[in-house]
């Protein structure tokens, strides 16, 4: 596969592989070595069990008579499939969701990775229980979002008075977890054990994304085999120097060490929920030690508010989308670094999500971090789960929906009536902003953020990140603490318009989702991260609105 790229692009990419080439980058990838990312035994024996993705393509490809073969029954009795999941269990579900559509003759594929009690009820008011199949998608199994969403609709399906209810669910794990025996003793459908030495955001072409994608009436074998096309030419034997996920690779790497940290992604909108996916591939993978990547995905913003700590990476898409091409152009005659891809078909969807599986890493080799790791990934959630079990022996915490908070950082620097000033002035070097609501995305409030999103990068010309939690808490949440400091966090929370009881629970869905927003904000602040939270009151469309007036 083709980079192509503007001198400054390949300055950095020369500088790149040059690093990648004095390492023997390659030849020790796929020889599984762990030892090109770290030489500690804390790290190697996390990589040693997560390279299994370089060529899950073939394995998969092995089990796709199996995959078909349970489509086609379930094809006969389900007029919707409900993936619950977090993640990379949930997010190439989402894209192969959003690029393929709802096919005739198949389940409508819908994908919850939200503990908004408003976005779990906005799914149960568009299917019959009775007639969903539900995949729990775990690769852990014991991940709160998947399992609190398991027992809502257990229940639901149990009350549409199904005989077995575990007839209607399927689980997609890995060997031995709690899901494993969860589902056995439950019933389910059907069980399919993924390889446990993937993890879960490499692991797009293994069953986590196919088995959704093959219930979806997508071509798997043809997503497959485009993978593995590719791979001919990413592998061992090919020329360093024409290898285009190695070139994509030392981009990234060679960029982030120059603080060209800010990999903005432009996508045609046909394609762009992939950005979501790569997202969360690049910030959780580079993002540790003081260090990282800073994807940004579904920006729409032009080049007059851009600072020159951004670097591009454009995919073109069957000749779609005037917009996005004239944004890559535009930027192709200034001296931003932009590499350019293509993705001819949607089948290739399987080759892109393996050239940037490897160059990612390959960046994470030049930076000299373990790609494979997400040492801060817990802190928020066992912050939440202490939240939640306060609340479940009566004693809530007073922060959960307090109107303003802010963290030690930006204690005496910002206050809610002179918001924007104050978090303007704390701004420093390449900071960018993250805007992280705890909300449903619906239309109204989608656009509200959106708005404020543009405002903000007009005003400082700061990378604006944007991520609806507890989504992002799986994707951008570890970069988010683990990079040098480099945000300012504005995190939303909000009661729900309709809760919903989280079955077996002392505590509903709208508990959970303010429970982990402030999980999260404790975790920045324990990390020394500049940090606000505001509960918002409903409408929340309307609330976002008065916070963008102060900006």
């Amino acid at each position: 596969m083709d980079i192509k790229t503007n001198n400054t692009a390949e300055n950095l990419i020369s500088e790149g592989l040059l690093k990648l080439e004095r390492m023997g980058f390659l030849e020790r990838l796929y020889k599984k070595d762990a030892t090109v990312w770290k030489s500690e035994k804390e790290h190697t024996d996390i990589i040693n069990n997560s390279l299994g993705w370089l060529t899950v393509y073939d394995w998969t490809l092995e089990k796709v008579s199996e995959i078909m073969e349970f489509v086609a029954d379930a094809r006969k009795e389900f007029t919707h499939c409900v993936v619950m999941g977090m993640g990379g269990s949930s997010l190439a579900p989402e894209v192969f969701r959003v690029l393929f559509g709802h096919k005739k003759g198949y389940p409508e594929l819908l994908v919850l990775d939200s503990t908004n009690a408003d976005w779990v009820g906005s799914v149960r008011k568009k299917i019959k229980p009775e007639t969903t199949l539900f995949i729990f998608a775990s690769k852990s199994g014991g991940t709160v979002e998947p399992s609190s969403q398991f027992a809502y609709f257990y229940e639901e399906v149990s009350k549409a008075g199904a005989g077995e209810p575990g007839g209607n669910f399927i689980a997609i794990t890995d060997p031995g977890t709690g899901l494993e025996t969860l589902a056995k003793d439950k019933k389910f459908r059907k069980i399919f054990l993924n390889r446990a030495d993937i993890g879960g955001r490499f692991s797009a072409l293994s069953l986590f994304g196919m088995v959704p994608a093959a219930i979806a009436g997508v071509d798997i074998k043809e997503v497959l085999e485009s993978a593995k096309k590719a791979a001919a030419s990413f592998g061992p034997s090919a020329d360093v120097k024409t290898n285009g996920a190695l070139r994509l690779g030392a981009f990234m790497g060679a960029a982030c060490l120059k603080m060209k940290d800010k990999l903005t992604l432009i996508m045609p909108r046909d394609i762009e929920t992939l950005g979501l996916w790569i997202e969360q591939l690049v910030a959780e993978s580079t993002g540790k030690e003081g260090k990282g990547i800073v994807p940004v995905a579904g920006e729409r913003d032009g080049i007059n508010d851009y600072k020159d700590d951004r670097i591009f990476a454009y995919t073109a898409f069957d000749g779609k989308d005037d917009d996005a091409r004239k944004k890559a152009d535009a930027i192709l005659k200034t001296q931003y670094p932009i590499v350019e891809m293509e993705m001819p078909e949607l089948a290739d969807i399987g080759a892109q999500f393996l050239i940037w599986e490897i160059a990612v890493a390959a960046a994470c080799a030049i930076m000299g971090v373990d790609a494979f790791d997400q040492p801060n990934v817990q802190e928020a959630k066992t912050i939440a789960k202490n939240i939640l079990g306060n609340l479940a022996s009566g004693k809530e915490d007073a922060a959960a929906k307090s109107p303003f908070t802010v963290s030690k950082a930006l204690e005496g620097k910002v206050v809610i009536e002179n918001l924007a000033q104050d978090i303007y002035s704390v701004l420093e070097g390449h900071d960018y902003i993250a805007l992280l609501p705890y909300v449903c995305d619906t239309k109204e409030i989608d656009a509200a953020f959106t708005a404020l999103r543009k405002e903000i990068l007009h005003k400082t010309k700061r990378t604006v990140l944007f991520g609806y939690g507890p989504r992002y808490l799986h994707s951008t949440g570890q970069l988010h603490k683990g990079d040098g400091n480099n945000g300012v966090f504005i995190v939303f929370s909000a009661d729900a318009e309709q809760d919903i009881k989280i079955p077996g629970q002392k505590y509903s869905f709208g508990d959970l989702a303010v429970a982990q927003a402030l999980g999260d904000f404790k975790a920045l602040d324990a990390k020394g991260r500049r940090a606000v939270k505001i509960h918002l009151t409903a409408p929340v469309a309307e609330s976002v609105k008065k916070i963008a007036k102060l900006f």
